[in-house]
């Protein structure tokens, strides 16, 4: 008996096949609304503070659990809530305890010059020193000729920047 004919036949018309459809549906999307939720966060850069690494108008993802594991690190990108309660990208610069200085747009920590391939356009500010604190990082954009943003506290950081 060929098996395309017969009652047994399973087709779109079978509640089975719909189920099972509908319940990979489901699932699937509940899997995206999770992992786009409490995971990945989408955030478009606007502005140019931190070009040329990152472009205005480019959409990039936040990874909401990159620090649960493992402390922010100097030069990563992060994501941060602003006061206003808007979401930025920037770079760690400084870390908890450090002290930094600003001279000529060079950035020293602890007295050493910081190596910064990332930031190509240079120009000649001074800041006064920062001292951090336990839970404070120091953030810039990239793009030092219009972003210099200062100290945070390790709670507005929201996730490193992954893709």
């Amino acid at each position: 008996m060929d098996d395309n004919v017969g009652p047994n036949k399973l087709t779109w018309r079978s509640p089975q096949v719909r189920f099972k459809v509908l319940f990979t549906a489901l699932l699937l999307a509940f899997v995206c609304y999770g992992l786009f939720t409490w995971v990945l966060w989408p955030v478009k850069v606007s502005g140019e503070s931190m070009m040329p690494n990152y472009v205005n108008g480019s959409r990039h993802f936040i990874n909401k659990l990159a620090y649960w594991s493992e402390k922010p690190q100097r030069g990563d990108v992060i994501g941060l809530r602003a006061p206003d309660g808007d979401v930025l990208i920037k770079r760690i610069i400084g870390m908890p305890g450090e002290h930094l200085s600003f001279d000529g747009g060079v950035v020293a920590i602890n007295g050493l010059r910081l190596d910064e391939p990332y930031a190509r356009s240079r120009i000649a500010w001074s800041n006064a020193p920062v001292a951090l604190g336990p839970n404070d990082y120091y953030v810039m954009g990239d793009n030092r000729a219009i972003s210099v943003l200062g100290p945070i506290s390790s709670d507005r950081i929201i996730g490193k920047v992954v893709f």
